[in-house]
């Protein structure tokens, strides 16, 4: 009884063991025709490329076209899968292929030391473009008289009154003046033509001109304002010599009852004079104030005759 079931036993157990034997063959076979890739499934490259890192564990089973053997020694890159274009980018985003858009804007590049733009070559540019304004040329009558350019038609003016023909010389002067492109000389002329036709209080107008607006000669200022404040003196009826006058403003009273005034033509001396020398020339002689007796132009009076147009011409 017991060797009937001990072989019982056995005969089970072989039975079970080829059925295992027989599976396990087939399933290797299986194995050695169809190997198994263990490549993962990317997804579609992107702008920003995932790092994958396969997976180095050997299946079971051998086979020489197995893809899955990994040699810890190599850099792991993923293997695009079939579904994948032939040019898959690789882990560089700017590597990525031209029918797949990214969003990745363009590298801004940061200009070096050396391509900085330098002050010095930009500046001028700039400097000379609003320092550099264009060249507008002024017409005679937008200069001013002192720079104005001799106009035309001076020369015949000049030339008539060379020949003494005062009026119709005038009336060639006033008539450049009237149109706008006078210079100084043109007053100066028109000045002496009022002058020797005694016309005062025509010449002294320009002399007052020219001595205001003669700014290229001090000394031609200085001589017209003279020449033209003498007479006014002359025609308000005062001496215009230096003499000691009545009426004259420096006149001050002093604690003894007198009246002094001070007299100063230069820093080399200063005199006072009483009330006692009204009527006296005081003359100039180095800068120092000199009594020279009775005025000889208004006789120590200080008044004279009111010039008036067409009168003689005084001593000026």
């Amino acid at each position: 009884m017991k060797r009937q079931l001990f072989s019982l036993v056995l005969s089970f157990c072989f039975v079970a063991g080829s059925s295992g034997l027989a599976k396990g063959t087939s399933e290797g076979a299986k194995t050695t025709s169809k190997p198994k890739l263990l490549v993962p499934t990317l997804p579609p490259p992107t702008a920003d490329w995932p790092e994958v890192t396969p997976s180095t564990s050997v299946p079971s089973g051998s086979g020489s076209n197995s893809a899955a053997t990994v040699n810890p020694s190599e850099s792991h890159t993923p293997i695009p899968s079939q579904a994948e274009p032939s040019g898959a980018a690789t882990n560089t985003p700017s590597e990525a292929p031209a029918s797949v858009p990214t969003n990745v804007s363009p590298p801004v590049l940061s200009p070096t030391g050396s391509e900085l733009p330098s002050s010095s070559n930009t500046a001028p540019q700039t400097d000379a473009a609003a320092v550099s304004p264009p060249v507008v040329e002024q017409s005679p009558a937008q200069m001013e008289p002192h720079k104005r350019p001799v106009p035309a038609a001076y020369a015949a003016a000049a030339e008539l009154y060379k020949q003494k023909k005062f009026p119709q010389a005038a009336k060639a002067f006033e008539a450049i003046i009237q149109s706008g492109v006078a210079n100084v000389d043109t007053h100066l002329s028109l000045a002496y033509c009022y002058l020797l036709q005694r016309l005062y209080s025509k010449a002294v107008k320009e002399f007052e001109w020219v001595a205001k607006y003669g700014k290229n000669s001090m000394t031609l200022q200085r001589q017209c304002g003279q020449t033209a404040s003498v007479l006014r003196t002359y025609m308000a009826g005062v001496c215009p010599a230096p003499c000691l006058k009545a009426n004259d403003p420096r006149w001050v009273l002093q604690p003894d009852g007198k009246h002094w005034i001070t007299v100063s033509y230069s820093s080399k001396a200063t005199w006072k004079f009483s009330d006692h020398h009204i009527g006296e020339y005081v003359a100039n002689e180095n800068g120092i104030p000199v009594l020279k007796g009775t005025c000889p132009v208004c006789g120590g009076t200080g008044r004279v005759k009111m010039l008036k147009d067409g009168d003689p011409t005084p001593r000026i």
